[in-house]
């Protein structure tokens, strides 16, 4: 006979649960025992097993909230049709709508949403907790390539390069450690296994604001009307009065004849360590070029760095840049003003043609990361459709990041504005706001967002650098306090870096904040809200730090541009 899966009552006080994902497809065979599906109750999550053996029916959606004993489901026995055991009404069920909807558009939905990343998935949030509605469109898995192929696997494998160089370092602290070695396996496995948690998470923080998501590919068929290619091949039409793009960004690629060829990688391949190779060329000197080629360099590859600006990490204070460039040396062969030209296939691995001050040189190596950075990811939207206008490829917003077309708003990455992941997710926060009418909330100034580099050393800034304050005529003093008079940053052995704060030549109001050193990606938090709330330096040289912490160097820079710091001639 056939078996009812229900909503079980897990808790005194719990009344329903939600559905966080069917862990069975529609229609797979079950096993007792088997995981059926994932529960939330009461902020709780548990998995709920199959009872008996048979063929699973789902009658509810993932992120659906249902009532403490009804019927989400039933496992039918050999033989068994759902529609008798509906029509025999031994279970309290309907039926989901069979009916054809391919070109029948679903009217309803306060907001949709297209894409789970780190603005599209905060937004839908943002958006249920203020009580609307909401549809999430996404064709990969939530998280975004921040949370998948990006920010945190990478910031992952930096912990364990880390580790892994620290024991080798042990000596320097008194400390034997022999015959240190690395298991890439187990270094993925781990990297993974963050993922998959963070991935989760997000995933029951959707269902439990009742955001439906639908697994597809979005493109406008006009202003309000999205068509959805979902993975079954099949379509749906979904209006709304307001959507929110949030497709963000994806690796660019310059027109470097052979980058299309054997061994000729992304930061998407580059993230999946499965081997190290002795020697690698990376083309890009920003922050991801930095930062992957921190990683492998430290598991032992020989690095050669190509970057076509003047110098490395654009936009970063040049002295900032100065002092990395010195702590890295010993890690990467760093070429500047290097113009790529050509890669090509060598008898040992690959040759990149580049031009130095119209001088052709080359390198080789075994593989090519090309890390020149990332564009916004549009091509599947039809925006014309919508008649959404962009630039340079780019979503045209308004400072409310508003686009064009009335109640169509873009942000994160695909507007091009701050290509961030906390800069999305504060766009999206604030135009969840915007759309429900939400005063409660003091909104975000996207005037003030802190940048970081999760190298050795560590980098956080925010605010203006010395060159902009020059170009834009402001009057401006340096407040400077270095790292190695810094307690806690010996301690640590990483001395070799300072704190640096800009301020008003007249009022000393802080206009920049630039750190380079341990912590610093964490550090630079409290300088962003020093500037939102327009703190000078007496502020912060008049605030209590903590000691022994590399935070204090903060306070002491700021003395250094009000009476001398304490700790520094």
């Amino acid at each position: 006979m056939a078996q009812r899966v229900i909503i079980p009552r897990l808790g005194q006080t719990m009344t329903e649960g939600i559905v966080v994902r069917w862990y069975k497809q529609q229609d797979e065979k079950v096993a007792v025992g088997d995981p059926v599906y994932e529960l939330e109750y009461d902020k709780a999550v548990a998995t709920v097993e199959a009872k008996k053996a048979g063929v699973l029916k789902r009658l509810v959606n993932e992120g659906a909230a249902v009532p403490v004993g009804d019927t989400i489901g039933i496992i039918l026995e050999e033989g068994e049709k759902l529609e008798d055991i509906i029509a025999q009404k031994t279970f309290n069920v309907v039926i989901p709508d069979k009916a054809d909807s391919k070109n029948k558009p679903e009217v309803g939905a306060k907001v949709i949403v297209i894409g789970g990343g780190p603005g599209g998935y905060v937004a839908a949030i943002r958006l249920g907790i203020l009580g609307a509605k909401v549809i999430l469109i996404e064709k990969d898995k939530v998280g975004g390539t921040c949370l998948n192929r990006g920010c945190i696997p990478t910031k992952a494998l930096l912990q364990s390069a880390e580790v892994y160089s620290a024991c080798l370092a042990a000596e320097e602290f008194g400390v034997e450690a022999k015959n240190v070695s690395f298991d890439l396996a187990k270094i993925n496995a781990r990297k993974q296994k963050i993922v998959n948690t963070l991935v989760k998470g997000v995933q029951v923080l959707l269902a439990a604001r009742k955001i439906e998501i639908i697994s597809g590919i979005a493109s406008f068929e006009s202003a309000h009307t999205v068509l959805v290619k979902l993975m079954d091949g099949s379509e749906k039409k979904l209006t709304a009065d307001n959507i929110i793009i949030a497709t963000g960004s994806v690796p660019a690629k310059p027109p470097i004849s052979g980058i299309d060829g054997k061994n000729v990688i992304t930061s998407k391949e580059a993230l999946d360590v499965s081997s190290i190779p002795k020697s690698m060329i990376i083309i890009g000197g920003g922050v991801i070029g930095m930062e992957l080629g921190s990683i492998y360099s430290k598991f032992g590859c020989k690095i050669t760095l190509l970057e076509a600006m003047p110098d490395i990490l654009p936009n970063i204070d040049a002295e900032v840049v100065k002092n990395y460039r010195r702590a890295v040396k010993k890690l990467m062969d760093i070429h500047s003003g290097a113009l790529v030209s050509k890669i090509e296939d060598d008898e040992d691995g690959k040759r990149v043609i580049y031009k130095i001050e119209d001088k052709e040189q080359s390198a080789k190596a075994d593989v090519v990361l090309v890390a020149i950075g990332r564009r916004p990811n549009l091509e599947e939207l039809n925006l014309k459709a919508a008649g959404i206008m962009n630039e340079r490829g780019c979503v045209t917003v308004d400072n409310e990041f508003k686009t064009n077309v009335d109640g169509i708003y873009c942000v994160g990455d695909a507007n091009g504005k701050t290509m961030l992941a906390h800069a999305a997710s504060a766009q999206a926060i604030d135009v969840a706001d915007r759309i429900t009418g939400n005063t409660v909330s003091a909104g975000n100034r996207h005037d003030i967002v802190p940048s970081c580099i999760y190298t050795h050393p560590e980098i956080g800034i925010v605010g203006k650098t010395e060159q902009q304050l020059k170009l834009e005529g402001v009057g401006y003093k340096v407040c400077k306090f270095s790292l190695r008079a810094n307690g806690r940053s010996l301690v640590l052995g990483k001395g070799d870096g300072f704190v640096k704060i800009l301020a008003g030549e007249k009022h000393g109001e802080v206009l920049g904040v630039h750190i380079i050193g341990p912590f610093a990606t964490e550090l630079i938090g409290e300088c962003a809200l020093a500037m939102r709330l327009e703190c000078c330096i007496e502020d912060i040289a008049g605030t209590i730090h903590a000691h022994p912490t590399v935070g204090e160097a903060i306070m002491e820079a700021a003395e250094t541009g009000l009476f001398g710091a304490t700790h520094s001639l």
